[in-house]
Order: C-alpha cells, then sequence, then structure tokens
C-alpha cells in the first residue's frame, strides 16, 4: 500500500511538471502551429486611419517570427494609419518550433541584444507609438530590448499590443515604462495567438476606444 501511494505522488508530480513545460514552451511562441510571416504583409507608409488621431504623426511598429503578432500589428495599422514597420534582427531565427524555444532561451539567458536591421526611422516625425510583439518565455523577446535600447521615445506616447498563449501582456506594460521611463506608455491589448484566427477588429476597435482614439 506504501509503495502504492508513493507511485501515485510520483505519477502526479511528474504530470505536473510535464504540464508546467507544456505552458512554458506555449508561452514563447505566439503560434505554435508553424514558423514564419506572412510575405504578402509589407511595410507601408504615409496610411490614412479611422481614428482621431493624426494618420501623419502615427507609427506600427512590430516584432513577429510567426504571423499571428503580424496579423494584429496590420489589423492596428489599418484603422491608425501612419506608417507600418517590421523590426528584423541581422540574425535569423531559427524557422524549426522547438529550436526556436531553445535559442529564444538562450537569448534570454544572456540577456541577449541581438542587432537590428537599420529600420530607417525617425522618432520625431511621430507622437504616438504602437509597439507590438509575441511574448516569449513571458516577456518581451529580446530584440525588443534592442529596440527600445536604441531609441529615445521621451515625450512620445506608447501604445503595447501582443500576442501570447496564456500569459496575456506578461508584465512587458510595465518593462516598457521601465524602459522608457519619459514616455507616457498606455493600456497594452493583449490577444491569445490562437484566436487571431478569428476576426479580432472589434477586439481591435473597442481597445482603440477605450484609449479614445475612436471614429
Amino acid at each position: 500500500m506504501k509503495n502504492l501511494k508513493t507511485s501515485i505522488i510520483i505519477l502526479i508530480f511528474v504530470l505536473l511538471i510535464g504540464g508546467l513545460g507544456f505552458i512554458v514552451v506555449k508561452n514563447l511562441n505566439s503560434d505554435n502551429k508553424s514558423n514564419g510571416v506572412d510575405s504578402n504583409i509589407k511595410n507601408e507608409e504615409g496610411k490614412t486611419g479611422s481614428t482621431t488621431l493624426d494618420s501623419n504623426k502615427v507609427l506600427v511598429i512590430y516584432f513577429s517570427e510567426t504571423s499571428n503578432t503580424q496579423k494584429l500589428a496590420k489589423l492596428i495599422s489599418d484603422k491608425v494609419g501612419g506608417d507600418f514597420i517590421k523590426i528584423e534582427t541581422i540574425q535569423k531565427y531559427p524557422t524549426n518550433y522547438q529550436d526556436l524555444v531553445d535559442y529564444a532561451e538562450e537569448e534570454k539567458n544572456k540577456n541577449a541584444r541581438p542587432e537590428l536591421k537599420e529600420l530607417n526611422i525617425d522618432l520625431d516625425k511621430y507622437d504616438t507609438i504602437f509597439v507590438g510583439y509575441p511574448i516569449w518565455w513571458y516577456q518581451m523577446p529580446m530584440a525588443m530590448y534592442s529596440f527600445f535600447d536604441t531609441y529615445d521615445f521621451s515625450g512620445k506616447t506608447i501604445v503595447p499590443f501582443n500576442t501570447h498563449e496564456g500569459s496575456g501582456v506578461s508584465g512587458t506594460n510595465d518593462d516598457i515604462k521601465k524602459l522608457e521611463p519619459k514616455a507616457n506608455v498606455l493600456k497594452s491589448l493583449a490577444i491569445r495567438g490562437g484566436d487571431m484566427e478569428e476576426n479580432q477588429i472589434p477586439t481591435v476597435e473597442k481597445w482603440l476606444n477605450e484609449l479614445g482614439f475612436g471614429n
């Protein structure tokens, strides 16, 4: 009987650890089905938005190694207008999912600052900057830390948004406030990656209305 109880306890422990590991891996990548972005979604300039924001002074910028954050960024960009730009690293990330998981964990553990491709942006042009990213290992990808290290957002309004697989904002709103203490950081929008298969336009519109940027 004692051995049976011990075996049951060990089995429960193994299941719990395995479940935790599954959650951690899922939260690394906002699209655990496949890697890669939609090549049809490209950088854009000077779009006219349908909100109260001055489109000429709006930037939507995002980092995405899968299609979910990219799609969310495009939905937001189509609403607010302005310029639409993808953040890219010089060193390409692995396309295999498990390799990406391991690579991102190594970057996080090293507190790395991967080098970014030249963005050719002048922040002086913009008042409001929407910044998007997936949640990797319960925080922003390290490429985002490179981004915030590179640019000074003093006096700007930063509007974060992210995709995830269960961890929500995961404290990244506060992280951005620490990285850019002289910026005005507004309420984040966080959407589960799997939910990007559905129409998220009403969700985006509701969020923009809550921020005071409605039609």
